[in-house]
């Protein structure tokens, strides 16, 4: 059996990988001036928000991984 989505996915996660990479590259050298001009509160504002969303994507990636595993869609291909 042919599987053209699983093929689809890689592909688009590929082009994103790739972005990303293309994205770290180019930005290495730019700074942060929005970052800089923060002052404490601020700060840990952020790295509070910071946190919590860090907390719920992890969550979320171990969520998938277990869906995943007792899912097995990609069994056919």
């Amino acid at each position: 059996m042919y599987c053209k989505i699983p093929t689809l996915l890689a592909m688009l996660a590929a082009v994103y990988i790739l972005a990303s990479m293309y994205y770290m590259f180019m930005t290495r050298n730019i700074g942060t001036p929005f970052r800089d001009s923060l002052d404490e509160k601020q700060l840990e504002i952020k790295y509070a928000a910071v946190k919590k969303r860090g907390d719920i994507f992890y969550t979320g990636v171990m969520i998938a991984v277990l869906i995943v595993l007792v899912v097995d869609p990609f069994t056919k291909c």
